[in-house]
């Protein structure tokens, strides 16, 4: 699936300045890309050109230290995968469209997700506290392991060598870069449990959606109902109200349009927008 990530300057400048912390990881891919096509060598896949393009690159120079090396054995969606010996994984900090539900967009999630990562070896890291350690709990109450997935884009049509953490390679966080390609949503489940690269993944979920990528090319603005405290938008009534039955008992609700929800962190209510 192309995906055409302009610079888009006026719209990532919202985000992120050059004293950011991913300033430097983005302008060592971009600087590694225009090496590559000035020695005329060709970029093995439109979207990985796009990336590299992007001020909030999903592409690193390198992988975070306590990252683990592991092989994928099957995709199960765009956010779902099991590994060698059966462990599940479900990718931290996103949401994508679901396959039983037969929601838009749902395959081509899967697709991107099983295109770098089926049958191929991936690396694991887990989210990390304020101190940059990670944390202890990284499971989920289903028992999938809660992970941040990498792939090498030096070598991703074939096997990397064993153990391999070339410095020289560039790599792919999946969770960030589906996200960027408008397959994803950023997701935290409550307010205050947010992953540590949760401000960069709505800053790239803001940027497919101005440039209308995935899931977002068809998207038009719509009333919700939220909550002072909640986590999710809701259906809006014509009263301004909601008859979610998650808000039975709320008071205190407002109405604002979907794209201030979503620029809020919020996530659709699965009950009545799922």
């Amino acid at each position: 699936m192309g995906i055409c990530l302009s610079r888009a300057e006026d719209a990532v400048n919202d985000f992120i300045d050059s004293q950011s912390r991913f300033y430097k990881e983005s302008k060592q891919a971009k600087e590694h890309l225009e090496k590559k096509n000035s020695a005329g060598a060709p970029v093995e896949n439109p979207h990985i050109s796009a990336v590299f393009k992007s001020e909030l690159s999903p592409i690193y120079p390198s992988l975070p230290k306590a990252a683990k090396r592991f092989h994928c054995h099957h995709v199960y969606d765009g956010d779902t995968l099991t590994l060698d010996g059966g462990d599940r994984v479900r990718l931290l900090g996103i949401d994508t469209p679901e396959l039983k539900e037969k929601q838009p967009f749902a395959l081509e999630a899967k697709e991107y997700t099983k295109r770098y990562c089926h049958g191929k070896d991936i690396w694991l890291s887990f989210d990390e506290n304020a101190a940059g350690e990670e944390n202890g709990d990284n499971k989920d109450h289903y028992g999938r392991l809660l992970a941040f997935i990498w792939v090498s884009l030096e070598n991703n049509g074939g096997k990397q060598k064993q153990n391999s953490k070339n410095s020289s390679y560039q790599w792919l966080c999946i969770n960030e870069g589906i996200i960027a390609s408008g397959l994803a949503c950023a997701y935290s489940p409550t307010k205050t449990k947010k992953v540590h690269n949760y401000d960069k993944l709505m800053g790239l979920q803001k940027l497919a959606r101005v440039h209308k990528l995935g899931m977002w090319k068809n998207f038009k603005d719509y009333d919700t109902v939220v909550t002072p405290n909640g986590s999710a938008f809701h259906k809006c009534n014509k009263n301004n109200g909601s008859d979610c039955k998650h808000l039975a008992r709320s008071k205190n609700l407002s109405a604002i349009k979907a794209s201030v929800a979503y620029d809020r962190g919020l996530h659709p209510c699965r009950n009545c927008l799922g």
